[in-house]
């Protein structure tokens, strides 16, 4: 589980002062992917909005689509006690880095995959330099990258 941020140009529905780009509005996509680089779940939020407050969200729609999550991995962002419960709760064994924590946790070998997915999804333009000022919009083209690398995979096959 990761997320990435990319610049609003025009504003709108789901944008908010990015923390990271000085804060000039900006919009974050939150994106839970499977070990081998499928996407399960994504959203889209403002910049601005924690990452630990779109979690439960993420994980039920990670758990709608697979049948059983052994592990989830998630970088510092999305430290918190309630988090780490929510994952016990359903069975799920939490390797969440703590804040404060140092880098070299071993989760950099487990986290390329979902930077790589990241980086697909960020292939559409219309995502990486966000023009569209409406919110469901952005949705929309969120779940139809994450739709088309899941179909690029599957014509591998």
């Amino acid at each position: 589980m990761d997320s990435c941020s990319v610049r609003a140009k025009r504003g709108g529905a789901l944008t908010g002062p990015n923390p990271t780009d000085r804060g000039k509005p900006g919009t974050k996509y939150h994106v839970v992917v499977s070990t081998d680089g499928l996407p399960l779940a994504a959203l889209p939020s403002a910049a601005n909005v924690h990452d630990t407050r779109l979690f439960p969200d993420l994980l039920r729609l990670a758990m709608v689509v697979c049948a059983r999550i052994a592990r989830l991995y998630a970088d510092a962002g999305y430290d918190s006690a309630d988090n780490r419960w929510l994952c016990l709760r359903e069975g799920i064994q939490p390797i969440i880095r703590r804040i404060g924590q140092p880098h070299g946790s071993g989760l950099g070998q487990v986290r390329c995959i979902v930077e790589h997915a990241n980086a697909w999804l960020l292939n559409n333009k219309r995502l990486d330099r966000r023009h569209d000022r409406k919110g469901a919009i952005v949705d929309a083209l969120l779940t139809a990258a994450c739709i088309f690398v899941v179909a690029a995979r599957l014509v591998e096959f």
